[in-house]
């Protein structure tokens, strides 16, 4: 395990019992272990975690101050400042809680009939390739998917994914599903499938209900998922509280991350209050989970500004200016800059990076030296020509 020590003195907290708000998944594993191991104690703090049915609900808690923060879809904040029909009290994100963790799973029948086709393979292009043509030779069938909230990473790797296998969208209906419910709406017949977070992909093959067509690390290795999530008020009236919570959640990020740790997290999850005594071990292979480490826990400015073009799709586009600044005033990477520090981590020098290009882990430049990204390459984008 990565030793994150303390610094010897701890800032004073404006507030010390807090309430965070968690949905049952295996990214929630963050603020689970910061609670259960003990690193919230050790830094003052008097937590509750508040397990939550759904998106809307951490989302309208947040707004209403009855969580003090949580853990959140990247694109829910963003979104946010978007104005996209949400309160008026401005979201920001305080670090990201991991790379990866979502698959795109359909229902068994349909999956049957997709690897029927003689050019089907478990990987993006070959999958895409596969469904548009199922849709032409069933010209009258249209299939219901769902994603675990509208401006999630969820929606937005499915959609990207969608298009650029060139599927016709007036053939896809999309609808929102909370994640828990995913396997049963599968189970039902409700849906043709889901793009969702772990467990539940892992849940519906076990369960035989499903199966795992393409991760959404084959879509996007190393996408940004969850955040700390919080109202830009809380931030401002809570500075100290919250550089705790951040330094609580990266020595647990680095307590994942560690392999011999993983019964231990698993025994954690199958804990009833979290994620339920009938979890089986998820397929590691299918979330590609990464807590820690080559700046996982970095609000890089260029994910949001990914994001928010993702979010722009169906709105009225905004001048590149106001995206940045949207951006800026959203992904609070100063916050998080000041909680890492002070745990003596390398962090990169600049707020930006290239998306979606490199095949090969790649380096930037780190406060403390040469900082070691892994590969990040969009599966339809060339990628770069890597330095020799």
């Amino acid at each position: 395990m990565t030793d994150l020590t303390l610094p010897g003195q701890l800032p004073a907290p404006e507030k010390r019992d807090l309430t965070l708000g968690f949905v049952p998944l295996v990214d929630a594993c963050p603020l689970i272990v910061a609670q259960e191991r003990g690193f919230f104690a050790d830094c003052g703090l008097h937590v509750q975690l508040s397990r939550e049915a759904s998106w809307a609900s951490i989302r309208d808690k947040l707004e209403l101050g009855l969580l003090d923060a949580a853990q959140i879809p990247a694109g829910i904040p963003l979104a946010a400042a978007f104005g996209l029909g949400y309160g008026q009290r401005p979201l920001v994100c305080s670090m990201g809680l991991g790379l990866n963790g979502n698959a795109i799973t359909v229902s068994a029948p349909l999956y049957e009939a997709l690897q029927s086709a003689p050019s089907f393979a478990a990987e993006p292009a070959a999958a895409g390739q596969a469904l548009r043509d199922y849709l032409q030779q069933n010209p009258d069938r249209q299939l219901t998917l769902a994603t675990v909230y509208t401006h999630s990473m969820h929606s937005f790797l499915l959609q990207y994914w969608l298009d650029a296998c060139r599927i016709d969208r007036a053939r896809i209906r999309l609808v929102v599903v909370p994640p828990p419910q995913m396997v049963d709406a599968l189970r039902r017949g409700l849906i043709d499938g889901f793009c969702a977070g772990e467990p539940w992909n892992s849940v519906a093959r076990q369960q035989g209900v499903g199966e795992v067509l393409v991760s959404g690390y084959q879509i996007w290795r190393n996408a940004p998922d969850k955040v700390l999530g919080s109202t830009a008020d809380w931030a401002a009236e809570h500075p100290a509280s919250l550089q705790l919570v951040i330094m609580a959640l990266l020595r647990a990020c680095a307590w994942l991350d560690d392999p011999d740790n993983a019964e231990a997290k698993l025994g954690l999850l199958r804990r009833p209050e979290y994620l339920g005594e009938g979890l089986t071990a998820p397929d590691p292979d299918i979330g590609r989970h990464r807590f820690f480490g080559a700046a996982a826990n970095f609000p890089w400015l260029s994910h949001a500004r990914w994001l928010l073009e993702q979010i722009q799709r169906d709105q009225p586009h905004r001048h590149p200016a106001e995206i940045d600044a949207l951006a800026r005033q959203t992904y609070r990477s100063d916050i998080f800059r000041q909680a890492a520090a002070a745990l003596n981590l390398n962090l990169p020098l600049t707020e930006s990076k290239p998306e979606g290009a490199h095949e090969q882990d790649w380096t930037v430049d780190g406060s403390l030296g040469p900082l070691a990204l892994p590969g990040d390459r969009l599966f339809d984008r060339p990628p770069a020509e890597e330095p020799h």
